[in-house]
Order: C-alpha cells, then sequence, then structure tokens
C-alpha cells in the first residue's frame, strides 16, 4: 500500500520543535524557569485582524478613518481635523498651508517644506481602534527621517517624530520619539513595536512629526511611518494553544508527542481566560487538538508498529476489533484538519483490509470447529443419523455456543437445523427418562401410606392429611393415563381410609394432643419445647376452632395461649443478645426501655416451670443493661468533671470559661454514679472546682469595685466626691463610669457609689442644660433644612420628594435659633428651597400602578413642558432609559422591581438632565396561591388564588405537564390520583391567563404518609356468641367485618391487645363466610383474617 508520506514527514518534523516547545507544551506555564517565561515574553506574537482601518478615502475634504491636526489630542475625530487641500499628485495640505503636508496614501507620512519663517511646525495624526480592556496589543512600525537640500537650513533646527498609543479621552499609554538634526542631509530609518495592555474600549494610534526654526531657504524635511500595524498579541493562553499545532499554526496538524497531558496543561492555562470570546476560541482550537490527538492514538493502537516512525510498514495487532476501526474512523470524522484526516483515512482502508482477511480466516475456523462439534453429537459423526448414548444438554449447548459464532448465514443455518434434530432426539430420550421417574416417584409415595407397602392393605398409624397431599401431588404430574388413574384409585383408598379415623377421634382429643406436644413431657405447666415454633401454634390455634363445645374450647385455647406467650417472651428475649445467644452479648441499642418491655411478655406466662428459664435468660439482659448504665453514668460524670478544668486535668487550674452552671450540672451527672469510691473521688474534684471559682469571683468582684470606685472618683476635682466636679466631666466620663458601677456584685457598695454619681450628674445637667438646649435647637434646625437638599448639600438642589409641609417644618424649627448669624444663614438656605420647589410644583403628572408578575412596564402621564427623559429609582439605584413622549411616560421595569417592598420613583428629567419632577409607584403584591394539605392517594389538589386573571392551569410531574383543573369563585381543584404516585415526586402548579401567559408556578408540598403495621392474631367465633374475640398487635386502632358479603364497622380493643366485636345482632350461622380486618387510626388496612365459625 502507497501512503501519503507528505504528512508523515511534517509529523515528525514536529518533533524537532519538541526540544524547543516542550518545556512549554509540557510544563505548565506557572511553573516555567524565570529564562523561559522571558523568552517567551519578549516574542510579541500577535493574532486577529488589523485593527486600523487603512482607508485613506476622504469625506468632506478629510480622511474618512485618520484626524489630522496641528498638535496631540487625546478624543479625535476626523470630521474635526484640518481640511486637505492642494493640488500636489502625492500629499495634501494642511488646511492650505503648504510648509506642511501629509501624504495622501499614508495619513501617517509628514512633508515640511521651508518657505516661511516659522519657528515651529507640526502635523498630527490620529487614529481610533476598538480596544478590549485589559487585552495587550502591538503597534508595530516602520519609520523614516529624511532631509533634503538642507544645508542652509538652521543650525538649530530639528526634525521631530513621536510614535505612540494613549486611552480615548485619556492620558498616553506610551510613545517612542525619534529626531535628527535639521540642517544635514540623510535619513534615520528603523521600527520598534509599542505593546500595550487597553484601559478602554478605544484606543487613539497617533503620529506627530515637527520641524523646529523653519527659514525660506527651501529645504525639505520628511518624518512618518513608512508602514504600520496593530493587531492584537497573542495572550499566554493563545500562545499555549499554538504550540500544541505544528509551526504555531492552529490550522495545521498537532505537534508529534503530544500528550494528553500537554493538552490538559493548556486547558488549565485557558480556563484562568476572563475575556468570554477568546476563551470560547481557545476552547474550540484545544479541541481540534484534542480530537487530533484522539484520533492519532486510535489509529496508531491499530497497529503494532509505529505510523509515525515507519508510515510504509505497517501490519494491525491480534487484538484489533472492527469496533476499534469504527471507532477511529468517528475520531476522525471529528477532526477539522483536511491533510491530516485524508492521511488516516489511507491507514483506515489498510487496517480494514488486513482486518477483513483476519475475519475471513477466523469465520472459516469458526465453521470448523462448529462443524466438528455438531457431527460429533451423532453417531459416526452422521448428522442425518441418530445421536449418541453419550450425548447431553452440556455439549449440545456448547456446540450451539460454537455455531453462534459463525457469521455465514448459510452455514450458520444448516448447523442451527442439525442441532434443532440433534436436541429434539435428546428431549425425547429425556422425556421418558423423566415421565419412568415421575412414576416411580408417585408408586413409592402411594406405597408409603399402607402397611409393609401393601396398597391393597390398611393405611399406617402416622399416615397424615399432608403425606396423602404430597403423594397426589407426585401422581398429578405422571402423564401415562392407565398408570395415574391406577394410583388416583390407591389414593382414594388411603384418604377413604384416613377420612374414617379422622372421624372416629374427637376434635378436642386432636387438639389436646396438638397443645401438649408444643410442650416439654407433654405437659402443659412446663416449658415449651426448643423445637415448637410459630407454624406448630398455628396448626394447634386450627384444630382449636374445630371444637365445638364452648366451655372445652376455651380451656383448650388458655393452654395454647401458655404456649403462644412462652414462644413470644423466649423471642423477645432472643432478639435482646447479637446473634440471639442468651448466653452472649447483649445488641447493641438494647436498653432498659427494652428489657422493660420484654419484661411484661414474661409475666404474662404464668408456669414456674415455663416462667423460670425465661426469666433467668432475661436477668442476664437486665444484669448487662445495669452495667452499661452505671459504665455510661460513670464515664458521663467524669467527662463533665475534667471538662470544668484546663486540659481536662483535674489537677489544675479550672478553664476560664467555667461558671457555676457547669459545676452544678456535673454535680448531678456525679450523683447518678454507683461506685462510692468513684463516686467520692469526683465529688472531691468538683469540691476543687468550686472553690477555685469562689476565689475567681471574688477576685473579679474586687477587681470591678476598685475601677467603679477609680472611675468615679475622676469625675470630681482631686477625686473628692464630696465636692465638685472637674470642668471636663462629660456624659460620657458619667455613662462609662455608670456602667463600671453596674457591674460591681456588692449592694452596699454599688449603692455608695451609685449615690456619688447622681450627684456628678445633677451638677453636668446644671452646667451643660442652657448650652444644650441652643446647640439642639441650631443642630435641629440644621438638620431639617439640610433634608431638603440632595446629599445634604444646601449649595445643590432640592430632592424630589421635598414637600412644601417640609420646608415650613423647617422655617419652624429655624424661627427658634437665637443664634443672629446662624439663623440668618439658614433661612437663606429655606429661601432657596422655596424657591426651587415653587420652580418644580408647575409640573404635574400621575404614575400608574405597578402589579408584580403581571406588569412589565411602568406607565403614566403629565402635563407641563421641558421634560426629554425619565429614569427610575428602585431601593435607591437609579436606572435610565424608558420613553417620553406626547405627555405619557412608559420604562420596562420587568427585570428590575422584585417585591412588594420595593421602594420605586419614577423621575422625570429636563433637557439640562437636571430631575424636574418625582412619583413614588406603588407595587402591588404577586398573586398568592394557597394549596391546601395533600397527600398521596387523595383525589385532586386544590387550594386557592388571588388573581382574577388565572384562567387555567397545569402540573408538572417529575417533567411531564397535564392540562385540567377546575379553576373558580378564586379556587382551583386539579385531578391527580393517576399522576402522582410518591411523596418524594416534584410536582409544581402553574397558572395562566386566557393569552396561555404564565402568570405564577408553586411547587406543591405533598405530606408524608405515616408507615403503619399490625396483625391481627388470633380471632374467634362460634354459633351463639355475641363478640368475635381475638388479639392484635401493631397500630390497628378499628375494624370491619363482612359476614356474608354485608360489612359492619366497629369494634373495641384493649390495652393489652385484646379485641371484641359485637355480632349479636348480626345474622350468621356456621356456614356464614365472615373476614375481619383491621385498620390503622387513617383506615388504611393493616391485617385480614377469613374467620371460620364453629358450632
Amino acid at each position: 500500500m502507497i501512503f501519503n508520506t507528505q504528512i508523515a514527514k511534517k509529523v515528525l518534523a514536529t518533533s524537532a520543535t519538541l526540544a524547543i516547545l516542550g518545556s512549554t507544551i509540557a510544563t505548565p506555564i506557572n511553573v516555567l524557569s524565570a529564562e523561559a517565561a522571558e523568552a517567551i515574553q519578549t516574542v510579541a506574537m500577535t493574532e486577529g485582524m488589523e485593527l486600523i482601518n487603512k482607508d485613506t478615502s476622504l469625506a468632506n475634504k478629510r480622511f474618512k478613518n485618520f484626524t489630522v491636526t496641528g498638535e496631540y489630542i487625546n478624543n479625535p475625530e476626523p470630521a474635526n481635523g484640518f481640511e486637505l487641500t492642494g493640488t500636489d499628485p502625492n500629499r495634501y495640505e494642511l488646511s492650505g498651508q503648504t510648509h506642511r503636508m501629509v501624504a495622501k496614501n499614508n495619513p501617517f507620512d509628514y512633508y515640511f517644506h521651508e518657505v516661511f519663517l516659522i519657528s515651529a511646525t507640526a502635523g498630527f495624526t490620529a487614529v481610533t481602534i476598538d480596544t478590549t480592556v485589559g487585552r495587550v496589543y502591538a503597534f508595530d512600525y516602520s519609520y523614516k527621517l529624511f532631509n533634503a537640500h538642507s544645508s542652509t537650513s538652521n543650525a538649530d533646527s530639528v526634525l521631530t517624530l513621536e510614535a505612540g498609543v494613549s486611552q480615548f479621552g485619556g492620558n498616553r499609554i506610551d510613545s517612542n520619539k525619534y529626531s535628527m538634526q535639521g540642517n544635514k542631509d540623510g535619513s534615520t530609518t528603523g521600527s520598534a513595536t509599542i505593546e500595550f495592555k487597553a484601559t478602554s474600549t478605544k484606543t487613539v494610534v497617533y503620529v506627530r512629526a515637527g520641524y523646529t526654526r523653519l527659514n525660506t531657504s527651501g529645504g525639505q524635511h520628511y518624518a512618518g511611518l513608512t508602514s504600520y500595524s496593530v493587531k492584537a498579541v497573542k495572550s499566554e493562553a493563545s500562545i499555549a494553544v499554538s504550540k500544541l499545532f505544528h509551526n504555531n499554526n492552529v490550522k495545521d496538524i498537532i505537534v508529534a508527542n503530544l500528550t494528553q497531558s500537554d493538552i490538559d496543561t493548556t486547558k488549565r492555562v485557558v480556563a484562568a481566560v476572563t475575556d468570554t470570546a477568546e476563551k470560547a476560541e481557545l476552547t474550540a482550537q484545544i479541541a481540534e487538538a484534542q480530537a487530533q490527538l484522539n484520533a492519532t492514538n486510535a489509529v496508531k493502537a491499530l497497529f503494532e508498529n509505529d505510523i509515525l516512525t515507519t508510515p510504509t510498514t505497517v501490519k494491525i495487532k491480534s487484538t484489533t476489533t472492527q469496533g476499534a476501526i469504527d471507532n477511529a474512523k468517528n475520531l476522525i470524522a471529528a477532526m477539522k484538519q483536511a491533510d491530516y484526516k485524508v492521511w488516516f483515512a489511507s491507514y483506515i482502508t489498510e487496517a480494514q483490509k488486513q482486518l477483513d482477511a483476519k475475519t475471513a480466516a477466523e469465520e472459516q475456523a469458526r465453521q470448523e470447529a462448529a462443524t466438528k462439534a455438531v457431527k460429533e453429537l451423532f453417531n459416526n459423526n452422521d448428522v442425518k443419523g441418530t445421536i449418541k448414548d453419550s450425548t447431553t444438554p452440556k455439549e449440545i449447548d456448547s456446540a450451539k455456543n460454537l455455531v453462534a459464532s459463525v457469521t455465514d448465514a448459510t452455514k450458520k443455518k444448516e448447523l442451527e437445523n442439525q442441532i434443532v434434530e440433534a436436541q429434539n432426539q435428546l428431549n425425547a430420550k429425556i422425556a421418558a427418562a423423566e415421565e419412568q421417574a415421575r412414576q416411580e416417584a408417585a408408586t413409592k409415595a402411594v406405597k408409603e401410606l399402607f402397611n409393609n407397602n401393601d396398597v391393597k392393605g390398611t393405611i399406617k398409624d402416622s399416615t397424615t392429611q399432608k403425606e396423602i397431599d404430597s403423594a397426589k401431588s407426585l401422581v398429578a404430574s405422571v402423564t401415562d393415563a392407565t398408570k395415574k388413574k391406577e394410583l388416583e384409585n390407591q389414593i382414594a383408598e388411603a384418604q377413604k381410609q384416613l377420612d374414617a379415623k379422622t372421624t372416629a377421634a374427637t376434635a378436642e382429643e386432636v387438639a389436646k394432643k396438638a397443645i401438649e406436644a408444643l410442650f416439654n413431657n407433654n405437659n402443659t405447666d412446663a416449658a415449651i419445647k426448643t423445637t415448637t415454633n410459630q407454624d406448630a401454634i398455628n396448626e394447634a390455634q386450627l384444630l382449636v376452632y374445630k371444637v365445638t363445645d364452648t366451655s372445652k374450647k376455651a380451656a383448650l385455647q388458655l393452654l395454647l395461649n401458655r404456649a403462644s406467650y412462652q414462644l413470644n417472651a423466649r423471642q423477645a428475649i432472643a432478639s435482646l443478645f447479637e446473634n440471639g445467644n442468651v448466653n452472649g452479648k447483649i445488641k447493641v441499642g438494647t436498653d432498659r426501655a427494652t428489657v422493660d418491655a420484654v419484661q411484661i411478655l414474661v409475666d404474662k406466662v404464668t408456669s414456674s416451670l415455663g416462667k423460670t428459664p425465661l426469666q433467668t435468660d432475661l436477668d442476664k439482659a437486665k444484669a448487662q443493661v445495669t452495667a452499661l448504665e452505671a459504665s455510661q453514668a460513670e464515664e458521663a460524670a467524669t467527662k463533665a468533671v475534667k471538662g470544668l478544668f484546663n486540659n481536662d486535668d483535674v489537677t489544675g487550674t479550672i478553664k476560664g470559661s467555667t461558671t457555676q452552671s457547669a459545676i452544678d450540672s456535673a454535680k448531678n451527672l456525679v450523683s447518678a454514679v454507683t461506685d462510692a469510691t468513684k463516686k467520692k473521688a469526683l465529688e472531691n474534684q468538683i469540691a476543687e472546682a468550686q472553690k477555685q471559682l469562689n476565689a475567681k469571683l471574688a477576685a473579679e468582684e474586687q477587681a470591678r469595685q476598685e475601677a467603679a470606685k477609680k472611675a468615679v472618683e475622676a469625675l470630681f476635682n482631686n477625686n473628692d466626691v464630696t465636692g465638685t466636679i472637674k470642668d471636663n466631666t462629660t456624659q460620657q466620663a458619667i455613662n462609662n463610669a455608670k456602667n463600671l458601677v453596674s457591674a460591681v456584685t456588692d449592694a452596699t457598695k454599688k449603692k455608695a457609689l451609685e449615690a456619688q454619681i447622681a450627684e456628678a450628674q445633677k451638677q453636668l445637667d446644671t452646667k451643660t442644660a442652657g448650652a444644650a438646649e441652643e446647640q439642639a435647637r441650631q443642630e435641629a434646625a440644621k438638620k431639617a433644612v439640610e433634608a431638603l437638599f440632595n446629599n445634604n448639600d444646601v449649595t445643590g438642589t432640592i430632592k424630589e420628594g421635598t414637600t412644601q409641609q417640609e420646608i415650613d417644618s423647617a422655617k419652624n424649627l429655624v424661627s427658634a435659633v437665637t443664634d443672629a448669624t446662624k439663623k440668618t444663614a439658614l433661612e437663606n438656605q429655606i429661601a432657596e428651597a422655596q424657591k426651587q420647589l415653587t420652580a418644580k410644583s408647575e409640573l404635574t403628572g400621575e404614575v400608574n400602578t405597578f402589579t408584580l408578575q403581571k406588569d412589565r412596564y411602568l406607565t403614566g402621564t403629565y402635563s407641563g413642558t421641558g421634560i426629554s427623559a425619565m429614569s427610575v429609582d428602585v431601593n435607591g439605584v437609579r436606572h435610565y432609559g424608558g420613553t417620553v413622549k406626547d405627555g405619557t411616560f412608559s420604562f420596562y421595569a420587568l427585570d428590575k422591581i422584585a417585591s412588594a417592598g420595593d421602594v420605586v420613583i419614577v423621575n422625570l428629567h429636563g433637557a439640562d438632565k437636571t430631575i424636574k419632577k418625582s412619583f413614588t409607584v406603588t407595587i402591588i403584591a404577586p398573586t398568592k396561591i394557597t394549596q391546601n394539605a395533600y397527600k398521596v392517594k387523595d383525589s385532586n389538589i386544590t387550594g386557592t388564588f388571588d388573581n382574577p386573571e388565572i384562567t387555567k392551569m397545569n402540573i408538572t410531574v417529575n417533567g411531564t405537564t397535564y392540562w385540567g383543573g377546575t379553576l373558580a369563585n378564586g379556587e382551583f381543584k386539579f385531578y391527580a390520583l393517576d399522576k402522582i404516585a410518591n411523596a418524594t415526586d416534584v410536582v409544581s402548579m402553574n397558572f395562566y391567563n386566557a393569552k396561555n401567559e404564565l402568570i405564577t408556578s408553586k411547587n406543591l408540598s405533598i405530606t408524608v404518609p405515616v408507615v403503619t403495621a399490625g396483625e391481627i392474631t388470633s380471632a374467634t367465633l362460634a354459633v351463639g356468641d355475641k363478640n368475635i374475640v381475638g388479639t392484635i398487635t401493631g397500630d390497628i386502632k378499628s375494624f370491619g367485618v363482612t359476614i356474608d358479603g354485608t360489612t359492619y364497622s366497629g369494634g373495641t380493643i384493649a390495652a393489652d391487645g385484646t379485641f371484641k366485636f359485637y355480632v349479636a345482632d348480626k345474622k350468621f350461622t356456621a356456614d356464614s363466610e365472615i373476614t375481619i380486618i383491621g385498620y390503622d387510626k387513617s383506615k388504611n388496612a393493616l391485617s385480614e383474617m377469613i374467620l371460620p365459625v364453629s358450632k
């Protein structure tokens, strides 16, 4: 096969670059060496489009895109520049000035001609480019300064050039300056790059050329850029992405030996990019690199050799599958690099060719193996003959598996037909053998019902109904009709004899025998046997039900209850211990309440022989619980006492946070300790803690007294509390002293200090009363006047909400001021406020109310002139926009007003941008939906709503939407029985107006149902009984009894779990069909029992 080696060469060529690029590809950017980082930063790699629009056409005698002036400006506008005039074919005069001209095809190229005597001249060209704040750009240019015929120019003349960038409307960012002596012919050239980070969305790129000391000698001077370009500098992330590709070209193939680690490292660099557009572009480029790497790895994985190093000699791996080739195809399709796709496709073709050849060989081998396995099922390998006697289902299944792997449909069908024939022959053999086995098993079971296995004799004394039923089941499986009939006749004879024997014995004797069999030595006063279980008790219960004599039946029931009580107690005791071993450890969680509950069950056992062993085992559990409680009490007390001390060291000092409450709590825990020695030790430790706490509290009280005394004395001259207060004593000082005195706990000391403070307060009040009153009047008046103005600035404009009442109120406060100077100043400020209010009051209008979740726009009307714009204040935040026209205004506010509590003000502005009128908006609360309680199995969701626009609704259950429901008079109802299955379902209610516009949604709260359980453990009823009586467990609270199709409710339940249900007034007979059902308090059925009626 001939492969495209050109691509391979390119791939291999990139491995050479890895020696250079490897450190930045395989090493995270943030851990590059200082030298490597510097090397990267010194090369300005650019990307993207040229940002300078180089169209040099004119509009209104000016460049369309370039601004030409005489000096530097930071806000260039082409329309504001010089007119470009003149008849020179290559250059424009600047507003008719022949001594300074700009090139027609290069606005950054200036020519100065010495034809006038001027001290200095200059030309300034600027172009504005769009930039992204924070993005780095490169201004690349070449420049040239050139003098001709300049020998007669002034010796001190200078030709200058400045190239730079500045923030639009702001400061210069960076620039380079060049110059040469003006009276020497020749030139200076060069190139440079100005890298800059944009500080605004617009940036000015400029050139200023100048010449000083012009004369009229005719000298010619040129200064400007010979080439120029501004592009975005590739970011660190962009560089990192480029290095994934050949020649740093993201449209080329990936570099050789690129690893997933390289891509992951680059992803982390790109993740830090904040510019959304750049990040998206880089992410797409990484995705292409990932796609190429995935395809490369997938194709390489098909072959044993490396296709990059030996591209013309390839061999697929033995493990290569069609799925692997298809996967590689899909990964190649995900790439965008066309050359790489074509190159890979040639290898996919070769891999497919080799796999097809390999698959054909494997298919031939599978056919031969399958044919051999099928033939070996038959005698003499003749697939048209009979199967071998030794042929087994396993061998047939093995042959099936081999045939299943054959892919040739015709051959596979032929082999499958042969296997079907073998299977049919084997099935016939097995069926005959199975029938023989069934007959033998049935015959054996029937014979064993009779003495000496003689089916013509009498049945054994031990023969039971269960054994007869078992024999019947075996006979039922016999398929030979003659044999089956023979066996059925023999069973019928056995049944006849058993029925006769059963009828001869009284039901009482059978029941008594069954009950006694539950006890050791058949003694109902003894303990039950270890083998007695609930099944045995249930069987005995059924026999008791058959006893018709009421008194005997009751006596037998009492005996049976003894066994039941013992079994319940025995099982409950076993449940207290691990693995039910009463000689082992109790389970985790077994506590006093648990063993007390079991004791109740043991106490129901009245026989001493039965109760004693149960009590012994229960006492073992109680002893372990008692020991556990003592250990827990001691542990809790010890922890509490240690917790009073630093580092839990009871021989050390108490913690700073230890309180009397903590000590009292520890005392209570220690009182529960039963070990006298341990208890005494803990009490001694508590005593030590109490002692330390008392000493600490006493020291703290002494410190508080001294601090309070010092603070009080400091209020008075010479610290004499019987004298006068100091001139500098303030209310704050008195308040501080009060706070310190309030902390004193000694009542006598505290009272004395409080009396001294009262004297200080009295003296201070006398001193400050007059001055304070005037100061208060001035402050109140000043505050009221300032409150009329925005930002309390009395030199500015009044607030939008300032009213005449507020101005009058401020006037009243000012009139009370006695200081004439202060009063005059305040009156002048009020006059200014009055003047502004009078001017505003001529504009009137009103704003409409805004209903949440309904209205989208704030609207209203106004009368008056001079209104040109509007704004809206929401909770103090101002938003500009809206429409003001012909006495109406409108402002989109759906995304700005969130709740009825928002404070919203509409402001109308004049042409000077000042606010002329403001209106406070009334916000109406959103629609309120009230849902009634709902639980799973309720038919309907119901509730109320307060929005008359609501006309329809739907519900969404776990993402599925259902329409329907009834809405009228502020109430809704929605049938949901067949839609909500679980309390965990996520359900939302959605309400719409007549236009199908969603008004509001609300999540449905579903009450979690209470899980209850209970059983009817026994129930009896005989003809003539007034009540059904029995026992229950669990959460059963009431009953329903169905007698011959009629259902009755009622029943009473005693505390011990027994119940009665009155039936004397209900017609029933021994043949009545009676069912009793137990319900919980929510009428959920918990247990059901079919109740036979005894005669």
